[in-house]
């Protein structure tokens, strides 16, 4: 019987890759008079590719791409801080998202998130969006030193709720970290084929949802 249902949270219940377009290039503009030489354009570009979806830890990136820019570490780390606190007040919630918890939570389930990033910015979001409060327990990879798809994440995540692999659900949006983590953890996991598609060289996943309020159904299908 299923007891939980754990979420990714970029680009799954939230919208990420709207958000950080919208966030770097008022980043620009915000910071012009140290940016105003290396261009709009070549900033923006230069900045998505080198976080690369958020796969690259915005720690790392900011500096690389103030080198490949010909900035200072001084500006890096400005601009660093900068994403930092203003970064989270641009979370959008993905379609459906809080009126899936909330139905969740009615059915008596638990709900959770396990998220690889950084453990402020992260939590920040989750507080801008408001959902806190339909969460039980939130797993930030910063914090907890594992990084999914590592199946030791999933299965902390297990152990604080008190359940078994067996009585969760994870849903995710990313193959590789979310889907194969997860089910490498012994979780019923769910592919959300919102913005990637599905590797060759993966296993198929069990279950593939394209709306949140699927899970939802789901729940009592495998029950």
């Amino acid at each position: 019987m299923i007891k939980a249902v754990l979420f990714d949270l970029d680009e799954t219940l939230l919208v990420r890759k709207a958000a950080i377009r919208a966030f770097i290039e008022d980043q620009y503009k915000r910071h012009v008079a140290i940016l105003d030489s290396v261009g709009a354009d070549r900033y923006v570009t230069r900045f998505l590719a080198v976080e690369d979806e958020g796969r690259n830890p915005k720690v790392l990136a900011y500096p690389q791409v103030a080198a490949e820019l010909g900035l200072t570490p001084a500006v890096a780390a400005d601009l660093l801080a900068d994403y930092q606190a203003i970064y989270p007040s641009y979370a959008v919630l993905s379609a459906g998202a809080r009126e899936t918890l909330v139905a969740l939570r009615a059915k008596g389930l638990k709900i959770g998130i396990i998220t690889n990033g950084n453990a402020l910015v992260q939590n920040s979001k989750i507080d801008a969006t408001g959902l806190r409060p339909l969460l039980d327990i939130v797993l930030v990879s910063e914090a907890e030193g594992l990084r999914k798809p590592d199946p030791a994440i999933f299965e902390l995540a297990l152990q604080r709720l008190g359940i078994t692999a067996a009585e969760a659900i994870f849903v995710g949006d990313n193959p590789a970290a979310d889907v194969d983590g997860a089910r490498n953890a012994g979780l019923l996991a769910v592919w959300y084929h919102s913005t990637t598609d599905w590797p060759a060289d993966l296993a198929p996943p069990a279950h593939t949802i394209t709306s949140l309020s699927e899970v939802v159904a789901l729940c009592g299908e495998v029950a």
